[in-house]
């Protein structure tokens, strides 16, 4: 535009300067009417355009998808008892293992069963080894030292499975990421205390359609940009079926994050290189869109202003291909076209 505007400036100035030089010739000289105004110049030198030749080229076809970051290997720790919590040993940030008790519950008379579990074993472990003492005197069979055995062990599978119920137990190793209770609430069956995830890589899953599925290979490279920083990723998961309920295609990225700047949660912008295609490419800049039409102007061999329609295919931010509308060679306008109208005569700037 700053061009565009040096121009009408320059070729007014040119105007005032014809206009001088006529008032200096000699009297009785024929004078010719020189143009005065800007729609007057334009007339006789042209409205001042940039353009550039359509020209066949290759491009990448970067496409862009959005979705959700995830932790690597992210569990839910989910309750198993609808009683109060008495205590919670963590909290975000902290990073626990596999098994680490989370949270304990409040002692009430609906939970006895850790309680009841720990007497039978007890008893069975006294009885059992007063029958070892007896099959080693010969006072028992085999038969019936492995019967008491095999309830002792069955008893003691019971006190883990309520030990495990009475505590909130860690379903993995990682990070806790998030809290959802407080001492003293109740989560209820099933209700989840926490998320636990491993920070080091991140997922990013994305939301794809059926149209656009075949566009991604397993181990494309994918760019995300958070903050002005580039993180790249690489697909890792492309799933053979849709999501029921979405009919959606979660494909994954994964991205190595030792740094922790990508969190759980993140929604964010992706860029997948989908390969490259061939043809006309053209700058952004000379599409006009208006009314639902996307055109071009272009300048003809008389260099005269021309609107072309055009069907537009992979587009960057730079660049677009031209599908249908114009031909390689065309001289395409991509300044000045905003005051074209067809049949305009063009003075084109240099750059």
């Amino acid at each position: 535009m700053k061009n565009i505007t040096k121009s009408f400036i320059t070729l007014a100035a040119l105007s005032l300067l014809f206009t001088g030089c006529d008032m200096m010739k000699k009297p009785g000289e024929q004078q010719e009417k020189k143009a005065s105004t800007i729609e007057e110049i334009q007339a006789e030198k042209g409205k001042p355009a940039r353009v550039v030749k359509a020209t066949v080229a290759k491009m990448n076809d970067i496409r862009k998808f959005s979705g959700t970051i995830e932790g690597a290997q992210q569990n839910y720790v989910i309750s198993k008892m609808s009683d109060p919590l008495a205590k919670i040993n963590v909290q975000v940030g902290s990073n626990v293992k596999k098994d680490q008790v989370l949270a304990e519950y409040v002692f009430t008379g609906d939970n006895t069963a850790y309680q009841q579990a720990q007497e039978q074993v007890a008893l069975l472990e006294k009885v059992t080894e007063r029958m070892r003492d007896l099959h080693a005197k010969g006072g028992i069979s085999q038969q019936d030292m492995d019967s008491q055995e095999m309830q002792l062990k069955i008893a003691k599978m019971g006190l883990e499975t309520a030990r495990r119920a009475s505590k909130i137990l860690a379903p993995s190793s990682g990070t806790v990421i998030n809290m959802n209770y407080q001492v003293g609430q109740v989560p209820g069956v099933g209700g989840v205390l926490c998320t636990i995830a491993k920070l080091d890589k991140v997922i990013l899953k994305l939301n794809v359609t059926t149209q656009d599925i075949g566009l991604f290979k397993k181990g494309a490279t994918a760019t995300i940009n958070l903050n002005g920083q580039k993180f790249e990723g690489k697909v890792t998961l492309i799933p053979l079926a849709a999501q029921p309920q979405t009919r959606f295609f979660p494909v994954e990225v994964t991205f190595n994050n030792k740094k922790r700047q990508l969190l759980p949660g993140m929604y964010l912008n992706a860029e997948i290189n989908a390969g490259q295609v061939n043809g006309l490419i053209i700058p952004n800049d000379a599409v006009v869109y208006r009314n639902g039409v996307n055109y071009m102007w272009i300048m003809d061999e008389e260099g005269k202003a021309k609107r072309k329609i055009v069907k537009l295919g992979v587009m960057t931010e730079k660049d677009v291909q031209v599908l249908e509308g114009i031909n390689e060679g065309d001289m395409v306008l991509v300044e000045g076209q905003s005051r074209m109208n067809d049949g305009d005569k063009i003075l084109v700037l240099e750059d």
